[in-house]
C-alpha cells in the first residue's frame, strides 16, 4: 500500500510551484499593466496628438507596424502553400515508412529559433559575398515560413485522415482525374485546417524575434523595434504595444482554440 503525500510537503510543493508561476508571470504582467495603463489614459483623454507624437519621435515603430502585419501576411500564405505540399509528401514517406525523411523535413520547426537564425544569416552572408544585399524582408518571410510549414503540415495530416479513401477509390472508378478528386473531394475537408495553419503561422510570424531581428537587415520589424525598445525603457508607447501584442495573441489562441472545438463537433457527427 503506498503512502499518501504528506500534507506539508503538498503545501510547500505548492507554494513553490506557485513562486515559480509568479517569477515568470510578473515580468509579462508588469510590462503589460504599464502598457495598458499608457494606452488607457491616451483612450480616456482622448488625445491622439499624443499618440502621434509618440509614434513619431519613435521613428522605427511606424513602419514596423505597416510592415510586421505584411510579412506576417506573406508568412501565412508561403507557409499555408508549402506546409500543403509538405503534407502530401508526409503522407507518402508515412506510407513507406520513410521516418528520416519526414524528421529531415520538419528540422526547421524543430530547431532553436537562434540556431535556426544563425544557419539562415551564414548563408545569406555567404550569398551577400556572391554579389547583391540577401537580407530583408522576403528572407524573414521565406525563414518564418520555413519553420511553420512543417506544423501546417501536421495539422492538414490530421485532417486528411477524415477523408474517406473509398471517396477516391468510387471517383476513380467514375472516371474523375486526381486534380478533380482532390478540389472536389479532399480539399473541402482540409480548408479548416488551412485556416488554423494559417492563422498559427500569422500568430509565429508577428512573435518571432530571432528570425526577424538577424534577416531583416535595413528593415524594422516590430518584435526586434518593441523588445529593444522595452530593454532600453525608451517609451510607454513600447509597453503600449507589448500588451497590444499579447492581446492579439490570445485572441488568435481563443479563435483557434474554439474553431478546433467545433471540428471536433463534427468529427463526431455533432453540431456545436
Amino acid at each position: 500500500m503506498t503512502r499518501g503525500v504528506n500534507p506539508v510537503s503538498r503545501w510547500l510543493l505548492s507554494c513553490l510551484a506557485l513562486l515559480l508561476l509568479l517569477f515568470l508571470l510578473s515580468p509579462i504582467a508588469a510590462i503589460c499593466g504599464i502598457g495598458l495603463y499608457y494606452a488607457l489614459g491616451i483612450f480616456l483623454v482622448a488625445d491622439i496628438g499624443q499618440l502621434d507624437a509618440a509614434l513619431g519621435k519613435e521613428s522605427g515603430i511606424a513602419p514596423a507596424l505597416m510592415m510586421t502585419p505584411l510579412t506576417a501576411l506573406g508568412v501565412s500564405l508561403l507557409a499555408t502553400l508549402w506546409g500543403l505540399a509538405l503534407a502530401a509528401l508526409w503522407r507518402h514517406w508515412l506510407a513507406r515508412r520513410r521516418y528520416p525523411l519526414l524528421l529531415l523535413s520538419a528540422l526547421p520547426f524543430l530547431l532553436p529559433r537562434f540556431g535556426l537564425g544563425a544557419l539562415f544569416l551564414l548563408a545569406c552572408l555567404k550569398l551577400a559575398q556572391w554579389g547583391g544585399n540577401a537580407l530583408g524582408l522576403p528572407l524573414v518571410a521565406a525563414s518564418q515560413a520555413a519553420v511553420a510549414a512543417p506544423m501546417v503540415a501536421a495539422l492538414l495530416c490530421i485532417g486528411w485522415r477524415r477523408v474517406d479513401p473509398d471517396w477516391r477509390r468510387t471517383a476513380l472508378e467514375a472516371g474523375a482525374d486526381e486534380w478533380t478528386i482532390f478540389s472536389r473531394l479532399t480539399l473541402p475537408v482540409l480548408k479548416p485546417y488551412l485556416v488554423f495553419g494559417a492563422l498559427l503561422s500569422a500568430l509565429l510570424s508577428l512573435g518571432d524575434f530571432y528570425l526577424s531581428n538577424a534577416l531583416s537587415g535595413d528593415a524594422v520589424l516590430l518584435p526586434g523595434a518593441v523588445f529593444s525598445g522595452v530593454a532600453q525603457n525608451v517609451s510607454p508607447l513600447y509597453h503600449a504595444l507589448v500588451a497590444l501584442m499579447v492581446l492579439v495573441d490570445l485572441l488568435f489562441l481563443i479563435f483557434v482554440f474554439r474553431g478546433l472545438g467545433r471540428l471536433n463537433f463534427v468529427r463526431n457527427g455533432m453540431r456545436p
